[in-house]
């Protein structure tokens, strides 16, 4: 969060207000079609409490500051992606505490077995996204120089973190990523295409020129696992949760190159000049 802080600046939020309508349109669609469609097929199909809690975790992750770059690669409106992903950033950052106080509460009774308090939870995990963000972006706005000479180590340290945590994660879970691991990947691959195909049609039905349609698309897929595992490992105390979000990764990502491929050869020339 602190090295998406140091990508930030004033001049990203004034971006925010230009192209509206589509602006609009794929921020509604973030925050409504994967909540929606994730949270329907993870009450439906997965097959135990924590994977449950999990998949909603997931489900209602903004979109991750790598769709920018698959958006540029697939042709897409590459100023919408990056508002996108800051807005919906912004935004999780202050429903998360409740979507996942209230997935733990429903789901785990966790209310009583785990002693998390709303305002303490809340608080838990603006500490560990608000801060860190705010933090970067002061210093970005004080201290350009100094954000763009220590970004990219800041963004390989926590990189390296994440993967780290994934490895102690899978081999610590390995028992229950086998006994799980038909379900775990087909509701992951489920949830992803439909809620790309859902945003795809949404952005069709609305009028929305392609290039804006690749950029909401890859906002749906590409996500920001980080602070859900956070959450589920550290918060909650439960690696068993975190395995949606571990699986989401690869699978997204061979998603997205796939719709990367299928844009580039799709794109017509009239949108071009909208990237």
């Amino acid at each position: 969060m602190f090295s998406m802080g140091l990508s930030l600046s004033v001049q990203d939020f004034r971006r925010i207000s230009q192209n509206r309508r589509a602006l609009i349109i794929g921020l509604m669609s973030m925050l409504i079609v994967p909540p929606l469609i994730g949270g329907t097929i993870a009450i439906i199909f997965a097959p135990t409490s924590a994977l449950t809690v999990g998949f909603i975790l997931l489900a209602t992750c903004p979109g991750g500051m790598l769709s920018n770059l698959m958006t540029d690669l697939a042709k897409g409106d590459l100023a919408l992606s990056l508002s996108l992903s800051i807005l919906v950033s912004m935004i999780y950052i202050f429903v998360i505490p409740f979507y996942a106080h209230f997935a733990l509460l429903y789901f785990m009774d966790v209310n009583e077995q785990v002693e998390i308090p709303l305002i303490n939870f809340i608080w838990k995990i603006f500490s560990i996204t608000l801060i860190p963000a705010s933090l970067g972006l002061l210093v970005n706005t004080l201290k350009p120089a100094l954000a763009g000479k220590v970004k990219g180590y800041v963004k390989i340290g926590g990189t390296s973190v994440l993967v780290i945590s994934f490895g102690f994660i899978i081999a610590d879970q390995m028992p229950v990523l086998r006994q799980y691991f038909d379900s775990l990947f087909g509701i992951t691959l489920a949830m992803n295409i439909i809620t790309l195909l859902a945003a795809i049609t949404l952005g069709h039905l609305t009028g929305l020129l392609k290039a804006e349609r690749i950029a909401i698309g890859i906002e749906h897929m590409i996500r920001q696992e980080g602070t859900a595992i956070y959450i589920a490992v550290t918060i909650v105390g439960s690696r068993e949760m975190s395995l949606p979000m571990i699986m989401n990764t690869p699978v997204a990502l061979a998603l997205c190159i796939c719709f990367i491929f299928i844009s580039r050869r799709f794109l017509i020339t009239e949108d071009k000049k909208h990237v």
